[in-house]
C-alpha cells in the first residue's frame, strides 16, 4: 500500500523517469565514458555544497546593510528628516556613523519588540532599548572630532564666520534624534508602568523616567559617563 502511494506521487515518478532514461542514455556509450560522466558528475555534486560555505558575498552585504540607514529603521517622518541630515557626516568619520547605525538599529528593533509582543519581562527589553541609543548617539556625536575646521575663505566666501558651524550642526541632530527617541521610551515606560501597577510581578518592575531626562546616578555605572 505504501509502494503503491509512494508510485502515485508525481516527483517520484519523474525521478523514476529520468533515472530509467538516463540509464537508456547511458547504455549507448562505452564503459569508460559512463566512468568519466559518474566522475564528473560527483566531483560538481561535492563541489557546490563547498561553493556555498565559502561564499561570503551574501554575508558582507548584509553586514553592509546593517551598517546603513534604510527602511527597516523607519518611525516616523521627523526621525527620519534627521537621519537623512545625519548622512552627509559619514564621510568624516566612517567608523563611527556606521557603529551608530548599528546601535540605532538595534534600539528600533527593540522597540517594536516592546510596541508589538507581549513580553513577560518588558524591562529587559527596555533597558537594552535604553542602552542602545545612548551607545548610537555617542557614536554620532564622536564624529565631532572629525569634523574640520572652517578657514577664512570660506568664512569671506559665505560672509558666515561661525568657527563650529559643522560641530553645532551635528550636536544639534544628535540631540533631536535623542529627544524623538527618548519621547518614544517616555511613551512606551507610560504604558509599562500602568501594566505593572495593576498586575505586579516578580519579573517586572516600575520604569523610571520622566521628561526631564534626570535619572539616578551610579559612578560604578559606566553607561553613566556617556554624553546621553
Amino acid at each position: 500500500m505504501d509502494i503503491l502511494k509512494i508510485m502515485e506521487n508525481r516527483d517520484t515518478q519523474t525521478y523514476i523517469f529520468i533515472m530509467l532514461l538516463s540509464i537508456s542514455i547511458l547504455s549507448l556509450f562505452e564503459q569508460k565514458t559512463i566512468i568519466s560522466i559518474i566522475v564528473i558528475v560527483l566531483v560538481i555534486s561535492y563541489n557546490i555544497p563547498l561553493m556555498k560555505v565559502g561564499n561570503t558575498e551574501e554575508k558582507i552585504k548584509e553586514e553592509i546593510k546593517k551598517q546603513e540607514i534604510s527602511d527597516d529603521m523607519y518611525y516616523n517622518t521627523t526621525i527620519h528628516d534627521i537621519l537623512v541630515k545625519l548622512h552627509k557626516f559619514k564621510k568624516y568619520n566612517k567608523i563611527s556613523y556606521k557603529q551608530g547605525v548599528k546601535y540605532l538599529r538595534k534600539f528600533f528593533k527593540t522597540i517594536r519588540i516592546l510596541e508589538h509582543n507581549t513580553q513577560m519581562n518588558p524591562n529587559q527589553y527596555f533597558d537594552n532599548a535604553t542602552l542602545y541609543l545612548k551607545t548610537s548617539i555617542n557614536h554620532f556625536q564622536s564624529i565631532t572630532i572629525s569634523l574640520p575646521e572652517r578657514n577664512m575663505i570660506h568664512a569671506l566666501k559665505y560672509g558666515d564666520f561661525e568657527s563650529t558651524k559643522k560641530v553645532n550642526e551635528l550636536g544639534n541632530l544628535c540631540k533631536q534624534l535623542y529627544n524623538e527617541c527618548h519621547y518614544i521610551l517616555i511613551n512606551l515606560s507610560i504604558k509599562f508602568n500602568e501594566e505593572w501597577t495593576k498586575n505586579p510581578t516578580i519579573y517586572t518592575k516600575e520604569i523610571d523616567m520622566n521628561t526631564d531626562r534626570t535619572e539616578s546616578y551610579d559612578k560604578n555605572i559606566e553607561v553613566n559617563w556617556s554624553l546621553y
